[in-house]
């Protein structure tokens, strides 16, 4: 396990993985432990997760991109019984992990080691070792910065805390991934209907529904997403929702108040 507080002057590039007890949750294989115990903190209190998936049906598919180690698969899992799962994780060790803990507890869903975009094929990822859940295909420092000081502040984070987040964050590599699209998911997995579509993939959200084509949109039924408001695109993803006959809510869980990152949850019921 790593102790955060005693880092080595040269951090490793692969930290081990570790088992996390979650608060009133499961058990999970994981890359960074304070990392998901404040996405399921997020997960269980923001009202918008908290809600995603209430009352979908069996034969409405949950389709979770940019999944990291599964922990909303099994969340949404727990609000809709019986629902097929389909997450999508492009960083390999992540992935990993998103794979073990679908095995454990999410048997019946399937974990997709890609990315998801506008086109096919593939894309260089930054992968954040450390802190995973900042991975992407759309590495933006300004924003980084932003979002990062954002939350370290909301916090009251101290300083020796605040050097160890940065110093974990600048650990970076590039990993070639394979990109997929919505649509072609859609036709390869025989989807006939999206109950729910998450996507949190730091700032390539917009990137991922050009990638469902218009004759799909109507089967899909609630979309939750992570969007990182830079050069309108908050209003840009609302307009977009409304042509396709979705309704947007917009939220800001506490913890990114003065950052850009905002939660939309788009429905048609």
């Amino acid at each position: 396990m790593v102790d955060y507080w005693n880092l080595p002057a040269d951090l490793p590039s692969a930290p081990p993985t570790v088992r996390c007890a979650l608060p009133d949750g499961p058990t999970v294989q994981v890359m960074n432990e304070a990392e998901a115990q404040t996405l399921w903190t997020e997960l269980t209190e923001a009202p918008f997760y908290r809600t995603a998936a209430a009352g979908l049906g069996p034969d409405e598919a949950i389709v979770d991109v940019g999944a990291h180690v599964g922990l909303a698969a099994i969340r949404f899992a727990a609000q809709a019984p019986g629902a097929r799962v389909l997450a999508f994780e492009p960083a390999p060790k992540t992935h990993g992990c998103l794979v073990a803990n679908l095995a454990e507890h999410l048997p019946g869903a399937t974990a997709f080691n890609m990315a998801l975009g506008s086109a096919a094929g593939t894309a260089e990822l930054i992968f954040h070792p450390y802190i995973p859940s900042s991975s992407t295909l759309f590495e933006d420092e300004e924003d980084n910065v932003r979002n990062i000081e954002a939350n370290l502040d909301n916090i009251d984070a101290d300083q020796q805390t605040r050097q160890v987040v940065w110093r974990m964050f600048d650990v970076r590599e590039t990993v070639q991934v394979d990109v997929g699209t919505l649509s072609g998911i859609i036709r390869d997995q025989g989807v006939e209907r999206i109950g729910l579509l998450k996507v949190d993939v730091e700032r390539g959200e917009l990137d991922v529904l050009k990638g469902l084509d218009d004759e799909h949109w109507p089967m899909v039924r609630r979309v939750l997403l992570e969007v990182h408001d830079i050069d309108g695109r908050l209003d840009e993803i609302t307009a977009l929702m409304a042509e396709h006959g979705l309704r947007s809510e917009i939220s800001q869980f506490g913890v990114y108040t003065g950052g850009t990152v905002h939660l939309v949850l788009a429905t048609r019921d």
